[in-house]
């Protein structure tokens, strides 16, 4: 009999789930028993059994182990003690039982079964300001300078929600100097719940490549400001650096003793190679510092730029590409020839390219780079056109051009009829210099390609030109010319016919310098 017991027992309590123990006052104690020690111990009524047996499963106090006390054991089991986070007045914390945290006293608050410590305030980081001798200010990319500048902070959560995705937040760039410290101010906290107070809050921020954060600061009210300002622990490398994303990752100690996680800042950082220069708009950063990332000398940073026009695939800081003539042939239908506007337009004639160029090397402190402008040398070099009276060429065309035989012009000089983009001239019925698919440039495959004249660059002692990406062009000032000349030009055009008035073109012919740089 005492066997069928067990069995309906094992049975009963399987069918439950009640297998691990019970904890008959739910203290989280040691009096927890188990199915197998009750199974031994269960004997029948007034049988006797042993003392523990009795200590443990004897719920009616009869003095045996019988179906009632089975019965209770089953009722009472309670499985595994849950436990979580209290909270406490003073902002400690503990992970303990609900029980043993409404005993804790202190103003304990149980938050429930696997809850944390770091459940109990909430803290995001609300404001970071960027400053310190190494910092320069960055300037918001417009068409006409002068532009406005980034304000402070540089990182704001405005509505408190641990982000900066929202119309009123905002993460503008920073610019450094080289190996110097970065210094951080108006450093402030967001915390709920609201009405706590503590002062000389512990605070520390763990930035990219091992920079470390630390001050203290005082709480009051929903706020936690940390005083003065924050320097790094380290300076910034020695060498142009570009950071997408300078994430500082803040903890705070609202106890003074144990720090938890208070949210993530994150900015763009421009690291410089020298003290910037000129208009600092952020494309200028963004292109020169992206490029150059990883060099300390002055020619390596230079050939790193470079080397960002030369594979003609340049990018302003919002990520659009950047196009020499866009759409256009006729070059007077693109009206944008500066840096500026080429950065915020994305599109620009020549003068625009040479600018930028120059001016993502002044943000990296190099002022050296000049504007070169390139025209046809004229007579005598240049035969005469047909004009009345006649003039030298008035331009040349850049590469490439079909010449056709037959049906010549009146002018021998310019021998080739050519019908411009522009219609600024009568057309010929059959023109015999044809604009085929030529010379590419900047996110262009067959841009504008007839001038008055070009502009490229030079630094130190060499030539660039920024627009083909072609370049650069070593030795003497006439034999950079005689190279980029024999690289580029298709012809020089002049008037062929006087009423009405029409164009024609004359071959280049290699090995003759018939331009010039005047720089």
């Amino acid at each position: 009999m005492r066997e069928s017991w067990h069995l309906m027992l094992v049975v009963a309590l399987l069918a439950t789930g009640a297998v691990v123990g019970a904890d008959f006052n739910r203290d989280g104690g040691g009096d927890r028993g188990t199915l197998e020690e009750l199974a031994a111990c269960l004997a029948g009524p007034e049988i006797p059994v042993e003392p523990v047996c009795l200590m443990i499963f004897d719920r009616d106090a009869d003095l045996d182990v019988d179906l009632h006390d089975a019965a209770a054991f089953q009722a009472d089991y309670a499985g595994p003690i849950p436990f979580g986070a209290c909270c406490f007045d003073d902002l400690s914390c503990q992970v303990l039982t609900e029980t043993d945290c409404q005993a804790a006293g202190g103003g304990g608050e149980w938050l429930g079964a696997d809850t944390d410590c770091s459940e109990c305030v909430t803290v995001h980081i609300q404001s970071v300001a960027y400053g310190g001798s190494g910092a320069y200010t960055v300037k918001v990319d417009c068409p006409y300078p002068p532009c406005s500048s980034y304000g402070s902070p540089q990182w704001l959560d405005a509505n408190y929600d641990g982000d900066v995705e929202d119309p009123s937040d905002h993460d503008y760039p920073v610019a450094y100097l080289r190996n110097t410290s970065v210094s951080l101010s108006s450093v402030k906290f967001y915390v709920q719940p609201s009405g706590l107070n503590a002062t000389n809050v512990p605070v520390r921020g763990f930035g990219p490549d091992g920079l470390v954060f630390t001050g203290t600061g005082n709480l009051s009210g929903s706020f936690l400001t940390v005083s003065g300002s924050l320097p790094s622990s380290a300076p910034l490398p020695n060498t142009v650096r570009y950071y997408a994303d300078f994430a500082i990752a803040w903890e705070v100690a609202l106890d003074g003793v144990t720090f938890y996680p208070a949210g993530t800042s994150s900015n763009r950082l421009y690291v410089t190679y020298a003290a910037p220069l000129g208009d600092r708009l952020e494309s200028y950063f963004h292109i020169g510092t992206q490029a150059a990332s990883g060099t300390n000398a002055e020619q390596d940073v230079i050939d790193a730029i470079w080397a960002e026009f030369a594979d003609r695939e340049v990018y302003n800081a919002h990520g659009e590409r950047l196009a020499y003539y866009r759409d256009v042939l006729c070059a007077s239908d693109c009206v944008y020839y500066s840096a500026s506007t080429l950065v915020y337009y994305t599109t620009s004639q020549c003068g625009g390219w040479a600018d930028l160029m120059i001016q993502c090397l002044r943000t990296q402190g190099l002022g050296g780079a000049l504007f070169v402008t390139i025209e046809p040398r004229g007579y005598p070099t240049l035969p005469l056109d047909c004009d009345s009276p006649p003039y030298a060429a008035a331009g040349f065309l850049v590469k490439n051009y079909s010449f056709l035989p037959g049906f010549p012009t009146p002018c021998p000089a310019y021998p080739y009829g050519f019908n411009d983009p522009c219609d600024y001239y009568d057309p010929w019925p059959q023109p015999t210099c044809i604009d085929a698919p030529g010379l590419p440039g900047q996110d262009n495959p067959n841009p504008a390609s007839w001038f008055a004249r070009h502009f490229i660059v030079k630094i130190n002692l060499k030539y660039y030109d920024p627009s083909y990406g072609a370049g650069p062009f070593t030795g003497t000032q006439e034999q950079a010319n005689q190279a980029w000349e024999q690289g580029a030009i298709a012809g020089y055009f002049g008037v062929a016919q006087v009423s009405p008035t029409r164009l024609g073109v004359r071959k280049d012919v290699t090995f003759v310098r018939e331009t010039y740089f005047d720089q």
